[in-house]
């Protein structure tokens, strides 16, 4: 039996993740959720051999019931707790219901400096025209999406942690993971966005490689199909899925060292996946042909500008405002280009070799780092409800400590194994572990060594890291006393306590700035959206909005330079609050009683005044229209957010 030694590159992941797990732990809730996951580890460990004489059939049943329970609870998430979804999804939902409605323009700027979100928001138009022809509202057919690839993506994951393991304590936890913690009903419920296709993408790529050589020809040749057709969608939408290709060579390499290369017979996938890469350029122009979008780089940047925000320090290597405007008061292309190139060494020589070391250490932290995932772009929700402002500190605490917890514990489990493995690559099993290795680091390093960091960039690697833990065989299992049945309860139980007794008196020490009501959607003006034009005198804007909880700020998005008076009016006590223009913002510092208020903004000069209105086609975005001159818009609204600060 052939093994490779020493295991280098799994020693290199099982660092990147606990210097991910160190990032996760900075904050208050960090004790509390490190209490967790011993609690819960050592329960699981006592409590794994029960789980595993479980029978096929109460896994399918106790499973099949957990996903449907899962799935209403997403339905009641998405009904009571609808967001206000902001900044780049935003605008590709708005482009999409554009193009969905037959308007085939391209009107603001953030397609031309950002043109690889145009083949997501030309597809989510297909998709969107789909459902039209059954009618479904297009509020209803962006939760149906997100729903179905959301639960896809879990399903997927489920059945292939089970076809590689074959084992029900490894499911019953990975289910627990996905289905118990905020995975499945925050940011990728709330948001749809191309990190979740991704994820399903590359797990759907990974799958298709497992039991590559026992497959017949008729199983490879969908197999293949799909791999094909994946790997494209999946260069479209996230282009740094490119790190496959280094992934998948140095595979290749290890296997032709250790003589195994035929025998793993993996040539005619390895060349199905850089043909899917290869005919994403050229579907890529389909796109845009077909949805009329013409690059302009006028506005483009140029990929170092990446780069350079990833040697920004004063950003810790992260989106940095200030770049981004030098870019955009840049004449062209070429000269950000030109002035990335002379930037960029400039950055690296004054960090030095320490400070570089430093700026990797705090991004892989960052990109790690999964205790903002219901904020994500999140604006907050239309209409909070009021038990839930109530006890917002609860709520937002469980959360960070639920999925803390979560990550934390599977991360723990797969370094338990990363650091006993030592890959025998004649099991094709091991051969997609180090693959799904490989490829995660390729993701950290893409990030951390030369791109710019999010902390949701790190989400990426979540399928890879679950195919590895599943697919590195266990060791040997020690026999366990027999208290252990008890001592797992009991762990799970306190680990509960625990959870929900930090979250309670700590979470009313997290920051208590809280959005109670907002709609906080817009194009934005850097990317040159069009403000709507408030005549003198005649044109009134008026929308009502609900206060489900006490609150002590409003704020209204007007338009710089405007002048327009805007009141906020109780509607149960007839009570008027006039907000004064701060910059760009009608503001108003009171203390507001839960009820419904409406905003009217009025012209009362003798000029044309501008307000940031957005609109959309069939898209609604607040609980209730805007009215102009009392006329119903019901796809319009004010940009507005409403605060307990």
């Amino acid at each position: 039996m052939k093994k490779i030694k020493p295991a280098f590159l799994p020693a290199i992941l099982i660092l990147c993740l606990l210097i991910g797990s160190i990032g996760n732990l900075t904050s208050v809730l960090g004790v509390p959720a490190l209490l967790v996951v011993v609690l819960l580890g050592a329960g699981l460990y006592f409590g794994a051999p029960r789980l595993d004489h479980l029978s096929t059939r109460q896994l399918r049943w106790g499973i099949g019931l957990g996903l449907l329970a899962m799935l209403i609870a997403q339905v009641v998430v998405l009904h009571v707790m609808p967001n206000t979804v902001y900044h780049d999804p935003y605008r590709v939902l708005s482009q999409a219901d554009q193009l969905a409605a037959g308007h085939m323009t391209w009107d603001i700027t953030y397609f031309w400096r950002y043109a690889n979100n145009v083949p997501l928001a030309y597809l989510l138009s297909l998709w969107l025209r789909l459902t039209q022809l059954v009618g479904l509202s297009t509020n209803l057919s962006v939760h149906l999406l997100s729903i179905l690839v959301l639960d896809s993506f879990i399903a997927l994951a489920l059945h292939t942690i089970w076809q590689l393991s074959q084992r029900a304590s490894l499911l019953v936890v990975a289910f627990g993971f996905f289905a118990l913690s905020p995975f499945a009903y925050t940011y990728y419920l709330q948001v749809f966005y191309s990190d979740l296709p991704t994820m399903l993408v590359l797990l759907i790529i990974i799958r298709s490689l497992l039991n590559w050589s026992q497959k017949t020809s008729r199983q490879r040749w969908f197999a293949g199909s799909g791999l094909v057709v994946a790997v494209m969608l999946g260069a479209m939408l996230k282009p740094n899925l490119v790190v496959l290709l280094p992934a998948l060579l140095i595979v290749g390499l290890i296997l032709a060292r250790q003589h195994l290369w035929r025998q793993a017979k993996l040539t005619l996938p390895i060349l199905l996946i850089v043909l899917g890469f290869g005919l994403s350029l050229p579907a890529t122009k389909v796109i845009d042909v077909a949805a009329n979008y013409q690059p302009r780089t006028a506005f483009s940047f140029p990929a170092t500008n990446w780069i350079l925000m990833g040697y920004n320090q004063h950003s810790n290597g992260g989106y940095s405002g200030k770049d981004v405007g030098r870019a955009i008061k840049q004449p062209s292309q070429a000269a950000r280009q030109r002035y990335n190139l002379k930037t960029i060494p400039k950055r690296i020589k004054t960090l030095g070799v320490v400070g570089v070391i430093r700026l990797w250490v705090v991004k892989l932290g960052i990109v790690l780092n999964v205790q903002g995932i219901q904020r994500w772009y999140n604006g907050g929700f239309r209409a909070a409800p009021s038990w839930y402002s109530n006890h917002v500190g609860f709520y937002q605490g469980l959360t960070v400590i639920g999925y803390v917890a979560a990550t934390l514990l599977m991360w723990g489990a797969l370094m338990l194994k990363l650091l006993r493995w030592r890959p025998d690559l004649t099991d094709p099993h091991q051969i997609l572990a180090l693959l799904a290795v490989t490829t995660a680091l390729g993701y950290l390093a893409f990030h951390t060594l030369l791109w710019e960091v999010e902390p949701r960039y790190g989400q990426a690697i979540l399928p890879l890291l679950w195919v590895a833990l599943a697919a590195i065989p266990r060791q040997a299992s020690q026999s366990r006393p027999r208290w252990a049945n008890q001592a797992s309860l009991l762990n799970g139980a306190t680990a509960l306590l625990v959870a929900f007794g930090a979250a309670g008196v700590l979470g009313a020490q997290l920051p208590q700035k809280q959005v109670i009501a907002a709609q906080r959607s817009q194009l934005s003006v850097q990317y040159h959206a069009k403000p709507k034009t408030v005549t003198p005198g005649t044109v009134v804007l008026a929308e009502v909005v609900d206060v489900n909880a006490p609150a002590n700020y409003f704020s209204v998005q007007i338009h710089a330079g405007s002048q327009v008076q805007v009141t906020l009016t109780n509607l149960a006590t007839g009570q008027h609050y006039r907000l004064t223009m701060a910059g760009s913002v009608a503001r108003l510092h009171h203390q507001l009683a839960a009820g419904q208020y409406r905003i009217t903004v009025q012209n009362l000069t003798t000029r044309g005044q501008q307000v940031d209105v957005t609109h959309t086609y069939h898209y609604q975005l607040a609980a209730h229209p805007l009215t102009v001159n009392g006329q119903s818009q019901p796809t319009a609204s004010l940009i507005y957010t409403c605060m307990q600060r």
